[in-house]
């Protein structure tokens, strides 16, 4: 007996760039500009630059400013609360910016990131927002550099996958659907598939070593290497992780069942 994995899709007419009501400007692979125009749109509006006229100027200077990490989801143990703890303090010190959306239904977990959230948001560089927000959620994804998927266990996984699709580099953990749909950029047998940063294997349980290694190296990348991050980012717009490519997989499943019967 044989067993397949087909991996989840999203609906690509609700996340889509380029004509997403929620963003300030739409953009698509072939025309980025719309994703800095939103950056920086989020960053004013939370309070993480100084405020001023939207000028071509700002917008401009953005780009070699700090890289943006967003973490959208549920916080529940399975998410990985303890890396999601971490990077956030490793951000920080790495001179990024992260913001963390979603809500916890364990009156501890959300105490401990109230506590978190009233430390730290007033500062320059964190903004942690105990809420759920669709059309905050889709300004997020198309403002952020990276978005962070430190998930213990992921059975396929949407975030990173709405992620990509809004040109957005994914720091993962090596598990589940997570390692099927991402791709290490300094992965040189698979140059052609990398797609993100994707954290090895060493975390699993409490280890932060080893997300501190990609953000590391994912912040490297975004101020090093700036035309390569740029090509992963429009690789990343031009993914197709819709329902109709899973569509097509069950189909291929199905007819391969119908051929040996």
């Amino acid at each position: 007996m044989r067993y397949y994995g087909v991996l989840n899709g999203i609906d690509t007419a609700m996340w889509n760039p380029a004509t997403d009501v929620f963003l300030p400007s739409q953009f698509n692979a072939q025309n980025t500009k719309g994703k800095k125009i939103c950056k920086y749109y989020v960053q004013r509006g939370l309070g993480l630059i100084s405020k001023g006229p939207l000028a071509s100027k700002h917008i401009n200077q953005m780009e070699n400013k700090a890289p943006l990490v967003v973490c959208i989801g549920r916080l529940v143990a399975q998410k990985g609360l303890h890396l999601i703890i971490h990077a956030i303090k490793r951000v920080e010190e790495l001179g990024g910016q992260m913001i963390v959306l979603g809500k916890a239904s364990d009156g501890r977990v959300h105490s401990e990131f109230e506590g978190l959230a009233n430390l730290l948001n007033q500062g320059p560089s964190i903004r942690i927002l105990l809420m759920y927000s669709e059309e905050l959620s889709h300004m997020l994804y198309a403002a952020a550099d990276m978005v962070l998927v430190p998930s213990m266990y992921e059975p396929c996984g949407l975030a990173q996958m709405i992620g990509m699709r809004y040109g957005v580099i994914p720091i993962v953990r090596k598990t589940g659907g997570l390692a099927d749909t991402v791709f290490d950029m300094d992965d040189q047998l698979h140059r052609e598939t990398a797609n993100g940063d994707l954290s090895t294997k060493q975390i699993i349980g409490i280890y932060e070593g080893s997300l501190n290694s990609a953000l590391d190296r994912a912040f490297s990348f975004y101020r090093e290497k700036p035309e390569e991050w740029n090509a992963t980012i429009q690789k990343n717009l031009e993914m197709d992780n819709s329902w109709n490519n899973t569509a097509g997989k069950y189909i291929d499943i199905y007819n391969s069942v119908r051929v040996r019967s």
